[in-house]
């Protein structure tokens, strides 16, 4: 905690490898997974996007954590955009589904 402290308040260095959460910092998020390895995580949720051959081709950084059950349909509508046509397969973490997004995100079909 001592190297940690120096760091942080003598040479500015606010990403001290395992700092606790500073209730000062207005940016930490506490990010609770439940996932056996690492249950809980602090800092900020992103998402990555990608089409075929691994292109990524949107990204977005979330000021508050939203819930990954939104972010289906708009990320289809970011795919339409800017690639012109619906995605033959869309392939997302368990938590994106949702049956409104999936009615909604058919709609090219």
């Amino acid at each position: 905690m001592v190297k940690q402290t120096r760091a942080r308040v003598l040479r500015g260095d606010t990403h001290a490898e395992g700092k606790p959460v500073s209730v000062f910092e207005p940016t930490t998020e506490v990010i609770r997974r439940g996932k056996a390895k690492q249950p809980t995580e602090f800092d900020k949720m992103i998402k990555v996007q990608e089409a075929e051959s691994q292109i990524i081709t949107s990204y977005e950084v979330f000021a508050k954590r939203p819930s990954d059950s939104e972010l289906l349909v708009p990320a289809v509508e970011v795919h339409c955009e800017r690639l012109g046509r619906v995605p033959e397969l869309v392939a997302a973490d368990a938590g994106f589904y949702s049956a409104q997004g999936e009615k909604t995100a058919t709609w090219g079909s």
